[in-house]
């Protein structure tokens, strides 16, 4: 502004400004306030939050109102109000770059977690500033890559007023056919161009729609429409970029597109999953001692270590470690377990006493979560650890509770890590049957004496 007492250039008052007299009258209703004294309006727009320059009939200016610069877009509640509702983020108000948590539940993030998370967060400001080209966030269930995007929507929203249109690309294709219908509101015509020239697109969850060949199409129209003009568009995924169609890879992958990758686990389960590893926060690969004054001892270390390492990297059926105390089976079952969650993947990890004392509390009504709920998340976790698994003492209820988990998962061929101390000939024989089964499981024995042994006999 280059005008005397905050006016604009060439502009003493505003052409449709009423008489200085008035502006008495607009006390309780002027939304732009005088920056000096807030109990008066704006000495620029009179307290309307918008003015238009007295300048000549010709000028190409006339007649168009411009916002106050003292009535900035996020004091401008109605019209941020109208935008949310236009661009469906009504219900993401909360979803903001400060409130994206890259520390969690006091610090219990690994360090490559919190190094991912924060790396996004800085690529997600980076764009918020900058919206050119599209971003694509690419990671597990619940690690945050739809929070990153809204905020990025919120930002340019309330910084700019910039039109955002949230949506899902499964809400998405059922709004589309849902405009075919004639008795529909809204048309497909008006609501796809809507969707496909919106300023700024946030597609949620793309790749989970199991699109048919008509969806496919649609969504190819979109998309190639908006990579072949450039708009800005942010794109979250659970899947490989390798994963998709190829003629939607191959967008995916061009230049223009920032591609993050978030390797952290579901925010929402994090809390359970790590309390139970941080007492074996320090039992890695790196840390198991395979050393041993003994050459066989040393070689059956180092081979279940490559074995357990390998499933680590692809955890698909079952291990079983078997051995006894202190050989380093439950090391090993830890340091699958951290090496999983590090990579993002949603792990669960009990010891068996813990875990059957976590399933009797459940009864207490005083719970907050009952003992159904809580036995069917273990039982359908994506990777579940049971170190000391063991029934020889178990109670009848006990026993028939850990059959039902081990059994259950056998039958899902659900990824699974047991360790135990008990032989298969002392083992209940329900439970063994599966633990013999190669089809699924791997069975491994640690021959090697316990480490406290081992160490001392080297020193």
């Amino acid at each position: 502004m280059s005008g005397t007492n905050n006016t604009p250039p060439e502009n003493g008052r505003t052409s449709s400004s009423p008489d200085e007299t008035s502006s008495e009258n607009l006390v309780f209703d002027f939304v732009c306030r005088d920056p000096e004294n807030h109990d008066l309006p704006c000495p620029i727009c009179d307290g309307k939050g918008v003015y238009a320059l007295d300048v000549p009939l010709g000028d190409p200016r006339f007649g168009k109102f411009q916002r106050c610069p003292n009535f900035p877009v996020r004091e401008d509640r109605d019209m941020l109000a109208r935008l949310r509702r236009y661009g469906n983020l009504e219900a993401y108000q909360d979803k903001t770059f400060d409130s994206f948590e890259t520390t969690p539940f006091g610090g219990s993030y690994t360090q490559n977690v919190v190094l991912s998370l924060r790396l996004a967060k800085a690529a997600a400001r980076s764009y918020a500033d900058d919206p050119r080209g599209w971003i694509v966030f690419e990671g597990a269930v619940g690690c945050g890559k739809t929070h990153l995007a809204v905020a990025i929507a919120n930002q340019r929203l309330e910084q700019s007023g910039q039109q955002v249109i949230f949506v899902t690309a499964p809400d998405l294709l059922d709004f589309l056919r849902m405009t075919f219908d004639p008795r529909g509101e809204a048309t497909y015509d008006d609501y796809f161009e809507r969707i496909r020239n919106v300023s700024l697109l946030l597609l949620d969850d793309l790749g989970v729609e199991n699109p048919s060949a008509w969806a496919k199409e649609k969504l190819f129209q979109l998309l190639n429409y908006r990579h072949v003009n450039k708009l800005p568009t942010i794109i979250t995924t659970n899947k490989s970029l390798d994963e998709f169609d190829p003629w939607l890879s191959s967008r995916l992958m061009d230049p223009i597109v920032s591609q993050v990758k978030i390797n952290a686990p579901d925010y929402r389960r994090t809390k359970r999953s790590q309390v139970n590893l941080q007492l074996y926060g320090e039992m890695r690969f790196d840390s198991f001692d395979t050393g041993s004054a003994f050459r066989d001892e040393e070689e059956n270390l180092r081979r279940l270590k490559q074995q357990a390492r390998k499933w680590a990297g692809k955890p698909e059926g079952w291990l079983c470690l078997l051995g006894a105390y202190g050989c380093g089976k439950t090391h090993l079952a830890a340091a699958i377990a951290n090496q999983l969650y590090e990579n993002g993947k949603d792990v669960v990890f009990f010891t068996v006493p813990d875990l059957l004392d976590v399933l009797r509390q459940s009864f207490d009504p005083q719970q907050n979560t009952r003992f159904d709920k809580r036995f069917h998340d273990i039982q359908n976790a994506s990777i579940l650890v049971l170190d000391d698994f063991r029934l020889a003492s178990a109670t009848p209820w006990a026993k028939e509770k850990l059959f039902q988990l081990i059994d259950y998962r056998y039958l899902a061929k659900m990824p699974t890590v047991i360790t135990t101390s008990e032989t298969m000939d002392e083992m209940d024989a329900r439970v063994a049957t599966r633990l013999m089964d190669g089809r699924i499981c791997l069975s491994f024995a640690i021959k090697a004496r316990s480490y406290v042994i081992r160490a001392t006999k080297r020193n």
